[in-house]
């Protein structure tokens, strides 16, 4: 007997292997627990502009793991959809104006670049929320 095919939908697939902002809705929480393809990754790697280099020392693998393999754990999962969200967010707001700010040190967060805060979720929240108040007009 050959192999059955199922029909899955993209987000009921085990493994992730196209950009959540391409379903219907975003529903990170429910995809954050399944593996995740290297396409993804490439594709983040492309709208994000970050190299491999730099999510690399976001992401919890090594760049040997990175080469080798074609799927990756629910952590992996999990860390690319906040970057993801990190960028469907910020460039819906600044719109290619976000990759500079990204790159741009930034008074309102310490002074910091803000891609530097990628390396952690309180990081991540950080950007999301000033994302946020630049969205809605608040500056200070």
């Amino acid at each position: 007997m050959g192999k059955q095919k199922y029909n899955l939908r993209p987000q009921d697939a085990p493994v992730l292997n196209e950009p959540a902002a391409a379903y219907e809705q975003i529903n990170y929480y429910a995809l954050a627990n399944r593996s995740i393809s290297k396409n993804y990754i490439k594709h983040l790697l492309k709208r994000s502009k970050l190299s491999v280099s730099e999510l690399i020392e976001i992401i919890p693998i090594s760049i040997d793991s990175y080469k080798r393999k074609t799927e990756f754990n629910a952590n992996v999962t999990e860390k690319i959809l906040e970057i993801e969200e990190v960028y469907h967010k910020g460039l819906r707001a600044f719109g290619d104006g976000f990759y500079q700010w990204m790159d741009t040190r930034n008074p309102a967060l310490g002074g910091i670049v803000p891609k530097s805060l990628l390396k952690n979720s309180f990081g991540i929240r950080r950007l999301l929320d000033e994302i946020g108040r630049i969205e809605h007009g608040v500056l200070a």
